[in-house]
This record gives structure tokens, sequence and C-alpha cells, in this order.
């Protein structure tokens, strides 16, 4: 180890740190190393204070800088026959090699996200509402990619292609028509606002977003699509409020955030929208603010049970129901709902319901006919997902489209003539995605 580490790593955390350094998840750990989830929790904590980090992103820099593990190239591969036969035959344990082809947008991902750690480690202090990039804000490169689109998914669908791969941005329907705005993509963050029309299975575009965001949320209210907050190209986590009125193809900007926000989940209420948890650049918050349209103002709410950010969002019967999230240890199923006649009255309105079957991160949420559908996410299982009847509180799964992890994505229900559909739109897989999937929830048949 070179000088200045504070701690030796032992042999297994050499191990689980090369894991680490190619983008697995905990569940791929625990299962590449045939250990449980909780011990690669623990390996992971004494890896972090022995490095004297905070994040895996850290944690394989500082290891690559170091020395204790290696990323291998093609020139690597080409020259290994050579440096094997001219290698001594004793020597030092060497470090840990880890295979990782990147692409041209994957190399760009790591170099930012190394130039901004070493700028906070410069910097004597941050400003506020900066982030700490790591892999929950900005998505790292993996392995080659893995993930696939099945052939089993019998009641999805393939729509026409985004015209840009993205993830992380933020998507709402007016008029059954879907938007899409901000984001990032293989060239780095987006403004751009894409409009998708089921019906006709075609794309154009809106006018750019004012701000170039990721990790932020939408929200429909009165026709017009309402974008707080979200993490700019600087890592600053925004306060900003941005409105597309899609009626005149313009954005406008209203009240400010009462504080930065990103990674949070959003509603659509009655008048206004609430803005649920979230990264306030330094840790994940339960807040709830709570926007009225009328007044351009905001307000506080009674705060989430459980602190936490990347969860999702949605309303059906004037309850808002908030599923999953990650607090920065844990990935939660829960499921709770916000119901606004409490709220009004005074009451606590936070409702704790049957959790989903897995943690999930990173996923999406779209309610239909008293049904909540969660799709995608980080953590769990990635070969299924879940959907909740919310008069009976019970879970069931339904197929993936996917072969691998989905994450990042958009999700919204739109009501056609032959019934509803899910369309799940974009994020990341290994890589961007451009591809709309639609999920046929019901069906309609009109008799003479």
């Amino acid at each position: 180890m070179s000088e200045g580490a504070p701690e030796q790593l032992s042999e297994r955390e050499l191990e689980l740190l090369a894991l680490v350094a190619t983008g697995a998840t905990n569940q791929q750990i625990a299962r590449d190393l045939s250990i449980s989830v909780n011990t690669v929790k623990a390996h992971l904590r004494n890896i972090f204070a022995k490095l004297g980090v905070e994040s895996r992103t850290e944690a394989t820099l500082i290891a690559i800088q170091q020395g204790l593990i290696h990323v291998a190239s093609s020139e690597d591969d080409a020259a290994a026959p050579e440096a094997v036969a001219d290698a001594p035959a004793a020597r030092t344990p060497t470090p840990i090699q880890v295979p990782w082809t990147l692409r041209a947008g994957q190399r760009l991902a790591l170099v930012l996200a190394f130039v901004l750690i070493v700028a906070s480690a410069v910097w004597p202090a941050a400003p506020a509402g900066s982030a700490t990039i790591d892999s929950r804000f900005v998505d790292l490169p993996r392995p080659e990619a893995v993930a696939q689109e099945t052939t089993e998914a019998s009641r999805w669908s393939t729509g026409a292609q985004m015209p840009i791969a993205t993830g992380r941005f933020a998507q709402a329907v007016v008029n059954d028509v879907i938007y899409t705005m901000g984001g990032l993509t293989e060239q780095g963050w987006s403004a751009d606002t894409n409009i998708y029309d089921p019906e006709g299975d075609r794309w154009t575009r809106g006018a750019p977003k004012p701000t170039a965001v990721a990790n932020a949320g939408a929200a429909a209210v009165d026709g017009r699509i309402y974008v707080p907050g979200g993490l700019d190209a600087a890592s600053v986590v925004r306060d900003i409020l941005e409105v597309y009125d899609p009626a005149t193809d313009a954005w406008s900007t209203l009240a400010p955030l009462p504080a930065p926000r990103c990674a949070y989940a959003i509603a659509p209420i009655e008048g206004g929208l609430l803005v649920i948890g979230g990264w306030d650049g330094a840790r994940y918050v339960g807040t709830v603010y709570r926007y009225d349209v009328a007044t351009d103002a905001w307000s506080e709410e009674a705060p989430l049970h459980t602190p936490r950010g990347h969860a999702a969002a949605d309303v059906w019967d004037g309850k808002v129901f908030v599923v999953g999230g990650y607090d920065g240890s844990t990935e939660y199923g829960l499921c709770e709902s916000f119901d606004i006649a409490l709220a009004r009255e005074g009451a606590d309105p936070w409702r704790t319901h049957l959790p989903m079957r897995v943690g999930r991160t990173g996923h999406a949420v779209a309610a239909a006919e008293g049904i909540l559908y969660v799709v995608g996410g980080d953590g769990g299982r990635a070969d299924f997902y879940e959907r909740y009847d919310i008069a009976n509180d019970v879970w069931s799964t339904f197929d993936s489209p996917q072969s691998g992890p989905w994450q990042h994505l958009g999700l919204s229900a739109v009501t056609a003539r032959g019934g509803v559909s899910l369309y799940a739109i974009g994020g990341w897989a290994d890589r961007y995605l451009g591809s709309v999937r639609a999920y046929q929830t019901s069906f309609r048949v009109f008799l003479p």
C-alpha cells in the first residue's frame, strides 16, 4: 500500500473493492463472493473507514491511485504475456486487476467524478447545496453491458426510441402526451424537452429547459409541468422551480424551493404538488414541501417517518403513495401514504402499508385503476417488478422486459381507447437507454 494509506485492507476487502470498481451492486457482490448482503455492507463500512472515504466512487478512485486495484485496458491485455514472461519467480502480491471496458461517454463520467472528488478535497468549502457525486447521482461505468430486453415479457411492447438515450430525467403527462425534461446522457447533462405521443408513436422536441439538471422530478398541474430543484453540471443541488407550458412551448421560473433538493419523490395534488424527501447536498432528508399554484408559494408539511431519497411517488384517490428509497445505507421496500385530507385537518397524514417484497431505489412508480406499479430499481431483484392493490393492501409481481437492472427511468400511465398502458422510458441499464416500453395494464372491449 502506498504511503499515507491509513490502514491495510485485508485480502477479502481487496477482493470486494475490485468488484465495487466494476459497478457491481451489493447483491451482485454477495452472489459473486458467496456471502450475505449484510456482510458486504459490513466490509464496505470497514473499507470506507480504512481509506477515509464516504462513497464507492471515492473508494474506487483512491484504490486506483494507491495501486490497490488496476483497471485493465485493452493495451494492458495485449502486453500481459510479455509482462508475465519477464516476471521474477518471487515477488510481492500484485494489485487486483479489474477488467473494465469503457465507452467514451463512460470515460467522461468517470473523469468527471474524479475531478469533482479532487476539487472537493482541494477547495476549503463547497458551496451550499453541493452534492457528493457518486453512483447514486451520476451513472458510472460497469463492465460490458449485460442487461438485454427479454422475449418472455408478453405484455410489454416496444415503441419509438427517444431522440437521445437519457436517464435521471423528469417525466410527466399532459393530455395523454408524455414529456421528458433534462437528465443525463453519454454526452453529459441535458436540457432537452422531448415529447412523446403514444397514439402516434412518435417523438418531437420542445423548448429546452432553462437549467440543465438531473435527479429531478416533474408534476403536471392544470396543464403545466413543474420541475423543482435537481443536480446541475457543477454538482450543485438547486432550489429552482422551472415550469413548462405545453400549450405555448415555453418555460418560466417561479418561486424557488425553501431549500435545495434533488433525488426527491414528487406528486401532483389538487392545486399544487408535493416534493418529498430527497438529498439536500449534504444528507438525505425527510422534509415534505407543498407548492400552491394559486399563490406561487411553498409551505412545509409533516415529514416522512423515515428520511430518504431516490423514492418514487404517485397519487391515487386523494392520497400520495411513496414507495422505496435509500438513506445512505439501506434500500427500503417501504410503502407509505400521505393523506391530503388529514393534512388539511392538522392530523398526522402519514400511514404505513404493506411493504414491497424487496427494497428498491432508482425505480419509478405510476398509479392506474387503483393499482400502484413499480418498475425498475437498484436493489433487491431485477428480474421482477411489483404492483400494489391499494384497496386490499396486497403486493404481487409482474414480468420485466429487461434481463438485468434498470434504473433512473421515467414511468407514466396513459389511458387510451383500448385500455391503460404504462410507458417506461429511457433510464440506465449498464448504459443509457433510449427505449420506450409499453405495458398494457388493462384491456377494454367495446360491444355493439
